[in-house]
């Protein structure tokens, strides 16, 4: 039987958690260095194999190894270092880590640096009892998962293996096994600028745009009629939306954006392909569009003379992410939280996406996502989180480690 945890000490995690927290990383504008760099000598001050990988500049992600005491699987603890800008109407300073009536406040501290902490300090424990373990414990800390997701796509161009993966975005604690995908398409409509007093019969983009979207309706309501038995039916919402340059002028542009949120077996091609017919209903034949390059297609800008023109710039899709719950990871977690907690946590989704996708679907790699926080305290203002949820979910970590890495679980007090 392993140590007990009585080299847990709740202050060292508070102060990493803080400490992270007091470092700006919002995203946008996108400058995370400060945070990894915080990260990188955490690691390196207790002897942990760590670097940065730079997916851009100013833009590090920290990798980190643990290598154990005999050959067996890989797994990765993943969580991102950008942070939504805090904006305005706190009751605290958002950088200031306050804890007030046990709940540590900042932003941040719910999505996700109290995932974070818990994963460094979890790391960081099994590495002053020597890794006693089989295999690999792999840390990734990434940039840009609030955006645009350059550290997450950086980090897998190196050739990534791992056999299971945790992310830790906030979950109450508890285990969540899939989530809805989501596609962002940018729609634009031209027109031609002139006096509004002077121009009779205008070429307005407004218009042109407010026949696009109510051709949206019918394609929202037909996505209900299929749904997903875990989790429900897929959505889309114009989320966005920004035209003309002056009250007296004639609009010669608008634009929209459209969320698109996607569930199981759902694919980039099935979903841009759905939209745009949609969107060529808005007047019959009429109505023609092109495709400007973005992340999903890639290809290139084309428009057909018609009524109504529009381009669409497929910029993001990440596909959805499910693993079965009776998976062995699953199962190992269920075992895990019983262990710190007392009883199993509960098995459920989470309700918004995350980076997930990019190691279950691209990677093939088993994962879950599990944290400290609650997903309603994300993006608000007054973040906060539980410090003893932060405390359970690195015991949790580290149990979850021992019990995938083929050793026995460590003894709770």
């Amino acid at each position: 039987m392993e140590k007990d945890l009585d080299s847990f000490h709740g202050h060292e995690l508070l102060d990493i958690v803080c400490g992270l927290i007091r470092i700006p990383s919002e995203n946008p504008p996108g400058r995370e260095e400060a945070a990894a760099r915080y990260v990188l000598k955490l690691l390196r001050d207790e002897g942990i194999e760590a670097e940065l990988q730079w997916a851009a500049p100013q833009r590090p992600n920290v990798v980190a190894r643990l290598k154990g005491t005999a050959e067996g699987p890989a797994l990765l603890y993943n969580g991102h270092l950008d942070v939504v800008p805090a904006g305005e109407g706190w009751s605290e300073d958002p950088f200031a880590a306050v804890v007030r009536g046990g709940e540590m406040i900042g932003r941040g501290a719910a999505d996700m640096k109290s995932g974070v902490a818990a994963m460094l300090y979890a790391a960081i424990l099994l590495h002053r009892r020597g890794c006693p373990f089989a295999g690999e414990l792999l840390l990734l800390f990434n940039v840009d998962e609030e955006r645009e997701n350059a550290g997450m796509r950086h980090f897998l161009r190196s050739g990534v293996h791992a056999d299971y993966a945790v992310i830790g975005e906030p979950t109450g604690l508890g285990i969540c096994t899939a989530h809805k995908g989501v596609g962002r398409y940018r729609i634009r409509t031209a027109g031609v600028a002139g006096h509004a007093a002077k121009v009779l019969e205008p070429d307005n983009a407004i218009p042109k745009m407010a026949a696009l979207i109510s051709a949206l309706e019918p394609l929202r309501s037909r996505l209900k009629e299929s749904a997903d038995p875990l989790l429900g039916y897929a959505t889309l919402n114009v989320t966005q939306i920004k035209g003309g340059t002056a009250p007296n002028i004639v609009p010669q542009h608008c634009e929209i954006e459209v969320d698109r949120r996607v569930i199981p077996g759902e694919t980039a091609e099935q979903v841009l392909k759905q939209l745009k017919e949609a969107l060529n209903a808005a007047s019959g034949a009429g109505v023609s569009g092109g495709l400007s390059a973005g992340a999903g297609s890639g290809e290139g800008l084309g428009e057909i003379a018609g009524e109504v023109t529009y381009e669409v710039d497929d910029y993001l899709f990440i596909p959805a992410s499910t693993i079965p719950q009776d998976h062995e990871l699953v199962q190992a977690l269920v075992d895990a939280t019983c262990d710190v907690l007392g009883k199993p946590s509960a098995i459920g989704i989470f309700e918004a996406t995350c980076e997930a996708p990019f190691l279950s679907i691209d990677r093939g790699i088993p994962t879950i996502i599990f944290g400290p926080g609650s997903l309603d305290q994300a993006h608000v203002k007054d973040e906060r989180v539980p410090v003893r949820q932060i405390a359970d979910a690195a015991k949790v970590y580290m149990q979850l480690a021992m019990r995938l890495l083929q050793q026995q679980p460590l003894q709770e007090e």
